[in-house]
């Protein structure tokens, strides 16, 4: 009886705290000049800087997990989003994401039915230069950003990392722990460091030609 009582304490708990975490995320992003559409859920904080000229809009049934309490995967890190200057980050619909970071300094688009596993790094700059000269500038002038694209219902597997200029294709899968340096195409199943091929997803052919 006790552990029931517990039980139902803990996810009363639970509901409380995500309906906070969801509200208060809404705000900063409506605060930064944000769109969120309906069914927006957040489950633990979220780190989050949005520059006030750039721009975050977000889709309808989006849901993020943050911390370990919410999804073990990405073990104790916290969702974090970063949206420059010049950044526009576009967020479709029916989107999950769990305890990742997106860095957006140009452009990053996450299509709909999109699914990103815990601790995944999604980059659209390098951060800085090759050159070491210009790495010691400040600021670096040879810093390069390149726009990311997760077209819809791609899987990217916890632990990843997307680099600048990539486009993952649809309904593509990309293994745990992979670091992601070229386009991905339509249905193929990449993996390792660098990624690469591993096989192909099964699609129904009325499904290919929607």
């Amino acid at each position: 009886m006790r552990v029931i009582v517990l039980y139902g304490a803990e996810k009363a708990f639970g509901f409380f705290i995500t309906r906070s975490t969801t509200l208060i995320a809404r705000i900063r992003i409506w605060l930064a000049g944000g769109k969120i559409g309906k069914g927006f859920v957040v489950r633990g904080w979220i780190q989050m800087h949005i520059s006030p000229t750039g721009r975050i809009r977000i889709g309808e049934n989006v849901r993020m997990n943050s911390g370990f309490g919410n999804n073990a995967v990405g073990g104790f890190r916290r969702m974090g989003i970063w949206v420059g200057p010049e950044g526009i980050l576009t967020i479709g619909n029916n989107v999950g994401i769990s305890s990742s970071t997106i860095v957006c300094m140009r452009e990053i688009v996450i299509g709909d039915d999109v699914m990103i596993g815990g601790d995944c790094k999604i980059y659209d700059t390098d951060f800085h230069s090759v050159s070491a000269k210009m790495r010691l500038s400040r600021p670096d002038p040879g810093v390069k950003t390149s726009p990311v694209t997760l077209k819809r219902a791609s899987f990217i597997g916890g632990h990843s990392i997307l680099l600048k200029g990539v486009t993952v294709g649809k309904e593509a899968v990309i293994g745990a722990g992979s670091v992601v340096t070229k386009n991905i195409p339509d249905a193929e199943i990449w993996g390792g460091n660098p990624a690469k091929c591993i096989g192909r997803v099964d699609i129904p052919e009325k499904k290919q030609n929607s």
